[in-house]
């Protein structure tokens, strides 16, 4: 007896697949779930807090529009990784439902600094245009290192068009940075208004730890 043939749409790596590319989520973060934490002295608060959102990930964006603020001074020590960790489980757990089109993002991870350099400099091009508008609209969004880059008054505003038409929509979005809430509410940043708007709602986690990024090295090559 023959296996009969289905067609792609009905493969879930195919699924998958096809949700993750247009996420956008880096090559880097592709892999970062919760199955695959690697849990320490320094993490393991952040896996434990989080591990209930994680699980409930369908409900905190669609039922409670729940944001996420992920921040720290130091870099290396894992916000992006648990930014994309709660993108991805999202995208896992909705790409074989209706929910999922084959045209339009589930989420989307987005580069802060990238978009604001796009905004600043081709803001009247289509394209970017059509990736603001995903922007806004996506089910679940990740700015990441909000606050990084050139800041100015054009971005702050930029900033808050962005969140503002998020939050009255009721959607959940991610945000990683280097700054706090109070350095990220100067008004050449993102503004006391648009901070407001990203902390309600919002479940609040300081990535403390060290940097992780140097433990990557693979050898140092001297002179003999």
């Amino acid at each position: 007896m023959e296996t009969p043939d289905f067609p792609d749409w009905c493969n879930p790596k195919f699924r998958l697949d096809k949700a993750l590319k247009l996420s956008e989520v880096p090559k880097k973060y592709l892999k970062a779930n919760i199955y695959n934490y690697k849990i320490d002295d320094d993490n393991r608060y952040i896996y434990e807090g989080l591990n209930v959102y994680v699980e409930n990930i369908v409900e905190e964006v669609e039922e409670n529009g729940t944001n996420f603020f992920l921040w720290n001074r130091g870099a290396g020590t894992g916000k992006t990784y648990n930014a994309a960790m709660l993108l991805n489980q999202y995208i896992y757990k909705t790409c074989m439902t209706s929910k999922f089109d084959f045209e339009n993002p589930l989420a989307l991870f987005v580069s802060y600094a990238d978009l604001m350099d796009d905004l600043r400099y081709r803001r009247d091009d289509e394209a970017v245009q059509r990736r603001v508008s995903s922007i806004k609209e996506v089910p679940f969004l990740l700015l990441d290192d909000i606050g990084a880059g050139t800041t100015s008054e054009f971005t702050a505003e930029q900033t808050y068009l962005i969140v503002n038409e998020r939050f009255n929509a009721g959607r959940s979005t991610i945000v990683t940075s280097n700054f706090d809430s109070k350095a990220l509410s100067h008004e050449k940043v993102i503004g006391k208004r648009t901070v407001s708007r990203l902390l309600s709602d919002c479940v609040g986690v300081q990535v403390e730890g060290r940097d992780r990024r140097p433990e990557s090295v693979k050898g140092v090559i001297k002179r003999a």
